[in-house]
């Protein structure tokens, strides 16, 4: 069976998003332990990085596909697609609403016991509430493109 642009273009961003953040995520992992300024320092200079990696390599595959498809890539979305993305979108709310509820919780939990966070030294991440609402909405994107893809692949 032969793919859409839609489709391409879905996997395309799929196998990056997975790709770049998890070098992102695994990068961010690796900082534990080191002292709080050096992380911070490491966790901006990684996030800038990966910004710009996402960036040029959604522009580049989604030029190269747009130009190897210039006919489809003029069409625009067809009821089809309309339908796909608004069923991929409210999943991906779901999977964002319970990252948001996560990161509320550990809010509430730290507020409520300051000393959580000192007695776990694994998850002395820095900035870790802004990384578990990332990580929120990465896991969103993802679910997002598997779904658009396996209606793509369903064909209804």
């Amino acid at each position: 069976m032969d793919m859409s642009l839609k489709e391409k273009s879905t996997w395309v961003s799929l196998i990056s998003t997975i790709g770049v953040f998890g070098y992102y995520f695994y990068g961010i992992l690796g900082l534990v332990g080191l002292p709080v300024e050096v992380a911070l320092d490491n966790a901006l200079s990684l996030a800038i990085k990966i910004i710009t990696i996402i960036v040029m390599l959604e522009i580049i595959f989604q030029s190269l596909l747009a130009v190897s498809h210039h006919r489809e890539a003029n069409l625009g979305n067809d009821e089809r697609d309309k339908i796909f993305n608004d069923k991929s979108h409210r999943i991906s709310y779901v999977v964002l609403v319970i990252g948001v509820f996560v990161t509320l919780g550990r809010i509430v939990i730290v507020e409520y016991n300051p000393s959580f966070t000192a007695e776990l030294n694994s998850i002395q991440i820095p900035m870790l509430t802004a990384h578990i609402l990332l990580l929120s909405f990465i896991l969103a994107e993802v679910a997002r493109f598997i779904s658009l893809i396996f209606y793509y692949r369903r064909g209804r």
